[in-house]
C-alpha cells in the first residue's frame, strides 16, 4: 500500500492483519479499568515505546504504527480514562491526573523506563509525565503538539482567543466534529467518502480526502470520549504548560507546519524552555503526521530512537 504522495506505507506486518484480539487487555487500578494492548514481537520488554493519544480518540490512532514500531520495541498504547475503552476516572480527570495514571499503568506493568510518544491531547500527558516522573520517562516524542497556548483558554478565553484565533477556532471545529459519537453506519459512510471527510477534517488536516477509508474507520470506531471537556475544564485550576525546563530526558518534536492547533509561538515556547529539545516538520501535514504521513513520521521516530538509544 502507498499514499497518494508515492510514499510506501508500512506493509510488513499490515495492521489489517495484526492479531490485535490477542494483545489487547484491561489492568485495573483502584477499582477501575484502563484498555490497553501491548505489543512485544520483539521480544525485548527492556526498550519500551508508549502511546498516548489525543483528545475524544483511543489507542487506534496508532493502529497502523504500532506494528512497524513493535518490530524493534515493546510497544504499549492507552487508552487514557474516559477515553477509548477505559473507564473513566472522575476524581483524575486533569492532565497531571492522568500522567499519573500513565505512571501507574507502568509500574502494574513492571515498567522501570519508556519512551513516551504523545500525540496532540496526549503530548500534554507526556510532557506532564516527563515533569513529574523524569526517573520514567527515557525519551519523549512529541506529535500534533506541543499544546501550549490552548491549555490556557479555560482560564483566559478572551486572551486567548485574541492571541489565537485560528487555534480557537480549529479546537471548537475539532470538537464538533471527532469530538461526538457517531453511529457506527454514519462513520463509515464518513470514512469512505473523501468529500465528508474533507469537510469534516480540513480544519486541521492538510488533506484529509486522501485518508485510508480502512484507517479512518478504526480511528472513527470510539469518537466522543466522556474524559474529553474534564479534561479541558481541569487548566482552570491545572495549568500544564508550567515548569517546562524542568524536562531533561532528549526530547523531539514532529510536527506538521499545517497544524493549526500547536501554531510555532507554542514550539518557539517549548524549545526555548527545554534544553534537549528538537523540532523536524513532515511537509504538508497537519495536526496527524503519524497518519497523513505514516512512512515519514515512522522514519523521524526511528532516528530519533536509534540516535539517543
Amino acid at each position: 500500500m502507498s499514499d497518494p504522495d508515492g510514499d510506501d506505507l508500512p506493509a510488513t506486518p499490515d495492521w489489517r492483519d495484526y492479531p490485535w484480539e490477542t494483545v489487547t487487555r484491561d489492568v485495573e487500578l483502584d477499582g477501575r479499568r484502563v484498555h490497553l494492548v501491548d505489543l512485544d514481537q520483539a521480544g525485548d520488554d527492556r526498550d519500551v515505546v508508549i502511546f498516548l493519544h489525543g483528545i475524544s480518540a483511543s489507542w487506534r490512532w496508532f493502529i497502523e504504527i504500532l506494528p512497524e514500531v513493535a518490530e524493534t520495541h515493546r510497544v504499549i498504547a492507552i487508552d487514557l480514562p474516559g477515553f477509548g475503552d477505559s473507564e473513566i476516572f472522575w476524581r483524575k480527570t486533569s492532565f497531571t491526573a492522568l500522567a499519573e495514571t500513565v505512571a501507574e499503568v507502568c509500574a502494574t506493568l513492571s515498567i522501570d523506563r519508556a519512551t513516551i510518544v504523545g500525540h496532540s491531547m496526549g503530548s500534554i500527558v507526556a510532557t506532564r509525565l516527563a515533569i513529574d516522573r523524569p526517573d520514567l520517562v527515557e525519551r519523549l516524542v512529541i506529535t500534533g503538539g506541543p499544546i501550549l497556548s490552548l491549555t490556557g483558554l479555560a482560564r483566559n478565553p478572551l486572551q486567548t482567543l485574541r492571541a489565537q484565533p485560528r487555534s480557537v477556532a480549529t479546537l471548537l471545529a475539532e470538537l464538533m466534529t471527532i469530538g461526538v459519537p457517531l453511529p457506527a453506519p454514519v462513520s463509515r459512510m464518513v470514512a469512505s467518502s473523501p468529500r465528508l471527510l474533507k469537510l469534516a477534517l480540513g480544519p486541521f488536516l492538510a488533506h484529509p480526502e486522501r485518508l485510508d477509508p480502512d484507517l479512518m474507520q478504526q480511528v472513527m470506531s470510539a469518537l466522543g470520549a466522556p474524559g474529553s471537556f474534564p479534561a479541558l475544564l481541569s487548566t482552570i485550576g491545572d495549568d500544564p504548560g508550567t515548569d517546562l525546563h524542568k524536562i531533561a530526558c532528549p526530547t523531539k518534536i514532529i510536527r506538521g507546519p499545517k497544524d493549526p492547533l500547536s501554531p510555532p509561538v507554542d514550539v518557539d515556547r517549548f524549545l526555548a524552555a527545554v534544553a534537549t529539545a528538537s523540532a523536524v516538520e513532515i511537509p504538508d501535514t497537519g495536526h496527524w503526521p503519524h497518519i497523513e504521513k505514516p512512512s515519514d513520521f515512522l522514519s523521524e521516530l526511528d532516528t530519533f530512537l536509534r540516535e539517543v538509544g
